[in-house]
């Protein structure tokens, strides 16, 4: 069925009571994003859905009250971790983490040994990007029963620097879930560890896990994948933004065919892989190739522009061509 288009303020106000479920649902989606002087009538109106009788109402009443950062819903979402409906409690678990994370830290912590897989993953993937996460919140969870729960748990550790925990993640590498093995890989890279650095040299041979592998082994600047590499770096038939993330390794490995292929995608007309390249000559510091960013910008449309500024920022640093160029661009916003 055809969703309902997204209604206005005032006829969202009216449909938290409409009898069709798909209108209350897009009543609480246009609700998230009030005026601030609307902002009361908002909370009022996603309190009324969050006790609707259809758990997709409360889920998508959960999920704004999250983005428009309730932190007076607090009470509601608590109590909201034990709905009936699957999607409605996992979306009140990270709605309360957004609005409120450290009056909400200990309940979310405590449903990290709850009976409830899908609350344990949760309370991880809520912990680890809302309040002052702790990679030792999250231990608990790389020996968890549920191979979804230990897969985010070990992801989760990589990208919260547990370095303090690497023999936990590193005896991940002999799970019996595959994905969890190639996960502990990923982020034992992540914190510079080798151990998993052949299982991310095999995996370059895999189409879903290659850009993973690709980036993990650049991190560890592993010179043992070096041809494997280069050869994914080349290859005419794969994706560009693999091929630039196999360059971003080869760069941080020494080898100047990354730079090569680094230049090639900036001047792509696939706006994707271009806006990749373009995010990693500023990442790499390429101050050589400064003259074909200059003309990719000048062909880039409005939307690109943001990647363009953020790249030549970090190149500022070293060049003054490149502050000169991001004046120049600046400058050019501004009249526009």
């Amino acid at each position: 069925m055809i969703p309902p288009l997204a209604p206005t303020f005032e006829a969202a106000l009216r449909d938290v009571r409409a009898q069709n479920p798909r209108f209350r649902i897009s009543a609480a989606e246009r609700l998230g994003e009030p005026l601030p002087e609307r902002r009361e009538e908002a909370i009022e109106g996603l309190l009324t859905l969050a006790t609707d009788p259809v758990g997709a109402v409360r889920e998508a009443a959960y999920e704004a009250i999250g983005e428009l950062g309730a932190r007076e819903a607090l009470p509601q979402l608590l109590e909201a971790f034990g709905d009936a409906h699957l999607g409605a409690r996992q979306a009140a678990v990270l709605a309360a983490g957004r609005v409120a994370p450290n009056e909400s830290a200990a309940t979310i912590e405590a449903l990290l040994e709850d009976d409830r897989p899908e609350m344990r993953f949760s309370a991880i993937w809520t912990l680890s990007r809302f309040g002052n996460a702790r990679p030792e919140r999250l231990l608990i969870g790389l020996n968890d029963v549920d191979d979804e729960v230990r897969l985010l748990a070990v992801e989760c550790m990589g990208e919260l620097s547990g370095e303090g925990h690497v023999e936990e993640i590193a005896a991940l590498l002999e799970d019996p879930s595959d994905p969890v093995r190639f996960a502990a890989a990923t982020a034992l890279a992540a914190l510079g560890d080798s151990r998993g650095a052949s299982m991310l040299r095999a995996a370059l041979a895999n189409t879903d896990r290659a850009f993973d592998a690709a980036i993990s082994l650049g991190n560890l600047e592993d010179h043992a994948s070096l041809g494997d590499l280069a050869t994914l770096a080349r290859h005419r038939f794969r994706s560009p933004i693999l091929r630039a993330a196999a360059a971003r390794a080869l760069v941080r490995l020494g080898d100047p065919l990354g730079a090569q292929v680094i230049q090639k995608i900036v001047r792509s007309w696939r706006i994707e892989a271009r806006q990749y390249a373009v995010q990693l000559v500023g990442e790499l510091g390429l101050i050589s190739l400064l003259p074909d960013l200059a003309r990719a910008l000048g062909r880039s449309s409005d939307t690109e522009r943001p990647v363009y500024e953020a790249t030549l920022e970090q190149l500022a640093l070293q060049s003054t061509e490149a502050r000169a160029l991001l004046a120049s661009m600046r400058q050019a916003n501004h009249s526009a």
